[in-house]
């Protein structure tokens, strides 16, 4: 079975954050826990979420690849020890390309299951003033991803990912990023993202009815 290295797992409490002359409430500016923490179907037991966006079981925790922070480095400030993207685990080697909807993974007493990209909203580009972040990662392709939590149990720095199930469909959360992020997808490719079973309830329907629409 293959392990991949957390680096750092992050929990926030909802604050407020402004963007020009919008002020609205977030838990993106997450810090690193220092001890064992409960991991529930909804989320990591001290995380607040915003649920317009973020939280509920589909999206109970977001990963984000410390692979992808040398990208940013010097486009932005980066912040040592927190989160860059307001993610839950930071990970080495777990990346977009190389993981798919619907693996599955061990986390400590848990286990956790892929379910779709994370599409980068507008708080993302608040928190560090800069506009054309969204964009930016529409175009690399570096958002990370959301997990459902399939087996409840406490998550503590130190423990590693193990992935203990492939997912047989192979659809790789980059080929989801693609055709979200397409201005013209194809047929084909709602056909390919939709053989992942385990693809979210909350994006399965909306890519149903936009390939019904071509």
């Amino acid at each position: 079975m293959t392990t991949f290295k957390v680096l750092a797992i992050h929990t926030a409490k909802i604050t407020e954050l402004t963007f020009g002359k919008k002020t609205f409430p977030s838990a993106l500016l997450k810090q690193p826990i220092e001890k064992g923490m409960f991991l529930s179907y909804t989320g990591l037991a001290e995380d607040e979420q915003t649920p317009e966006h973020h939280g509920g079981t589909e999206k109970a925790l977001c990963l984000y690849p410390y692979d992808h922070y040398s990208f940013w480095d010097g486009w932005m400030e980066m912040r040592d020890g927190a989160a860059l993207f307001g993610e839950n685990i930071t990970t080495e080697g777990l990346h977009e390309q190389n993981t798919h909807i619907g693996d599955r993974f061990e986390f400590g007493e848990a286990i956790i299951e892929v379910t779709e990209p994370r599409q980068p909203c507008f708080k993302i580009a608040a928190r560090y003033h800069k506009p054309e972040l969204i964009v930016r990662m529409r175009e690399s392709g570096y958002t990370g991803f959301y997990f459902r939590v399939l087996k409840e149990g406490t998550v503590k720095p130190g423990d590693v990912l193990t992935c203990v199930e492939r997912d047989p469909a192979r659809v790789s959360v980059h080929e989801v990023n693609q055709l979200l992020f397409s201005s013209a997808p194809r047929a084909s490719q709602y056909d390919r993202v939709l053989e992942a079973k385990a693809l979210s309830k909350t994006l399965r329907p909306k890519l149903i009815q936009k390939r019904n629409q071509l």
